[in-house]
């Protein structure tokens, strides 16, 4: 039996742990921040949906959209305007909060898609990532139920293909209906 070698299996861990620590914080994400030697400092929390997280003596600061490591660094400055004179931080995402949408009705692939931690994702992303419409689909009255307020609204997709009417960036929750066309 051929042993595999400890510094890769080293090597493979720490890769692992580095990969995930490269994803960015996103809002509704349970996240705690350790401060070294100063644990009444030490914060979990959800990240707030403006995009902060309150840390105590310096208050909300903003993470969303940061890595961990880039999270660290920013509650560190904080710290050490008027605070600590070489705060260590350690931030760590403790429980993820998957963001989707839904694309149904007259895609070619539809189902629930993931929205990525690092931008936005508009409408015609999304029917692009169900493969798009189909032949009997009808683009003219797409509905978009928004997620958040539970509102329905008819969209003409065809519109925003030719460059007539804006794209339209979506959230977590929302759902994307296709009509068939009956014609």
């Amino acid at each position: 039996m051929k042993r595999t070698p400890i510094y890769l299996l080293i090597f493979l861990v720490l890769g692992f742990v580095e990969a995930g620590a490269q994803s960015a914080i996103g809002t509704s994400d349970q996240v705690s921040v350790k401060v070294f030697r100063e644990a009444d400092l030490d914060t979990l929390g959800e990240v707030s949906p403006s995009g902060t997280l309150t840390i105590p003596l310096i208050g909300p600061v903003k993470i969303s959209g940061l890595t961990p490591v880039q999270a660290e660094r920013a509650i560190e400055a904080r710290l050490r305007d008027g605070y600590l004179v070489r705060p260590q931080v350690s931030v760590a995402i403790v429980k993820r909060v998957v963001r989707t949408v839904t694309v149904l009705g007259q895609a070619r692939q539809p189902g629930v898609f993931t929205l990525p931690d690092n931008r936005r994702l508009t409408l015609m992303e999304a029917i692009g990532m169900a493969g798009g419409l189909t032949e009997i689909a009808n683009g003219r009255k797409v509905r978009l139920k928004v997620g958040r307020t539970g509102q329905t609204r008819i969209v003409d997709v065809r519109s925003i293909m030719n460059g007539k009417s804006a794209d339209i960036t979506l959230a977590s929750g929302d759902i994307i209906h296709i009509p068939e066309s009956w014609f």
